[in-house]
């Protein structure tokens, strides 16, 4: 009977401990608010791919991310987080074909 006992004490111990856990982790916890990464705006070119302007610590950069993988595209030297995704695209590509 002592060792049914100490199995059920260990289980509802081990149960606790998981449920304190989940409660945590639903929360957002061990998030990370302070990331350095984030995706600033986001342009959908079709279901599988898209054009986001991604910032990295205080440099901004454009990439497309497809199935197959992401590539930078460009830095942007002069990126202001109140631009549109779209004035700035429309800004870049009418300087490429000037």
């Amino acid at each position: 009977m002592s060792a049914i006992l100490q199995f059920l004490l260990a289980f509802g111990i081990v149960l606790f401990f998981l449920l304190i856990v989940y409660y945590f982790v639903r929360r957002g916890f061990f998030s990370q608010k302070g990331s350095s990464i984030s995706i600033v705006e986001r342009h959908y070119l079709d279901r599988k791919s898209f054009i986001a302007i991604v910032r990295v610590v205080d440099e901004y950069f454009v990439i497309l991310v497809t199935d197959s993988g992401a590539t930078v595209l460009k830095k942007l030297e002069d990126y202001r987080e109140s631009d549109s995704f779209s004035s700035i695209l429309f800004r870049k590509i009418g300087r490429r074909n000037k």
